[in-house]
């Protein structure tokens, strides 16, 4: 049953992430992606929250919470990937600037497939890190399909504004998919409790937030963009590292497991709450 159950939450992620990326990129224009990466301070920013402050945080955190050594591995990988598609959703729900939050994602990938075969091995020295592992599904998942949505717009402008509400809905239904399936990990999440792994997560989550929204410069809907895009990781890739180095200890992938789901509701609420509050005032 497990393993069906995985295999269910598998397919429902990458339809996810694939009808995500591909609506996305029906609406825009590779100008439009591009445009707000030609704010220099918030591409600084962006990247400087996302790889420099969150991994260091973590690093900090194995150091000052009792965390296993497999847990504190978990914790390291979490902090270290970025450009999670969960953020185009959780920024539409907070009312907040949907075209960056495709540019920001963007961005993120391209800056993870090349920071971490360098990062990694500081922060978790011993690892190996093969590069064309993690690029290859995210390039396959997110990056193809985004230009895939940017060329059938440029090309057949009626028909990808016909096809972007269906691949809205199949985005929609998936996610509420992912949730319903990822609860049944509530028990082992629930193992954890008392070793600091979850305080753990909920700091890299929250100093994510604070720092997006501190940092995100004058316009509320770049603020909310970015509060949510450094506070989410992208699990995805973690997973990959984690199978590729890690596959004989459990504990590195249920403290993956952990923060996937942690964050996952904690985002979504926090996303839904902005975004409640935006359309009452």
């Amino acid at each position: 049953m497990s393993e069906i159950i995985g295999s269910l939450n598998s397919a429902f992620t990458l339809a996810f992430v694939v009808t995500s990326m591909f609506g996305l990129g029906l609406g825009l224009t590779p100008k439009d992606l591009l445009a707000p990466l030609k704010n220099v301070r918030l591409a600084v920013v962006t990247l400087g929250i996302n790889f420099i402050l969150i991994p260091a945080l973590a690093w900090v955190l194995t150091r000052l919470l009792p965390l296993s050594q497999d847990l504190q591995v978990g914790l390291i990988l979490m902090s270290a990937v970025a450009g999670a598609p969960l953020v185009i959703k959780a920024t539409q729900l907070a009312r907040g600037d949907v075209t960056a939050a495709g540019s920001l994602v963007t961005l993120q990938v391209v800056a993870t497939v090349v920071c971490l075969p360098f990062a990694l091995p500081l922060l978790l020295p011993g690892v190996a890190i093969d590069a064309v592992a993690i690029a290859m599904p995210l390039f396959l998942q997110i990056l193809l399909p985004l230009g895939a949505g940017l060329l059938m717009n440029a090309r057949y402008d009626e028909e990808a504004d016909m096809t972007r509400p269906i691949m809205a809905e199949i985005s929609n239904i998936s996610l509420a998919m992912m949730l319903v399936l990822n609860l049944g990990n509530v028990p082992q999440v629930l193992e954890l409790f008392g070793t600091g792994a979850i305080a753990a997560t909920l700091a890299v989550i929250f100093v994510g937030l604070a720092a997006g929204h501190l940092l995100g410069g004058p316009d509320a809907g770049t603020r909310k963009m970015l509060a949510i895009g450094s506070a989410q990781r992208n699990y995805a890739a973690a997973f990959v590292i984690a199978q590729g180095s890690y596959a004989d200890r459990p504990d590195v992938f249920l403290m993956l497991l952990t923060a996937s789901l942690v964050s996952m509701i904690v985002v979504l609420i926090v996303a839904g709450e902005v975004g409640r509050r935006s359309r009452s005032d």
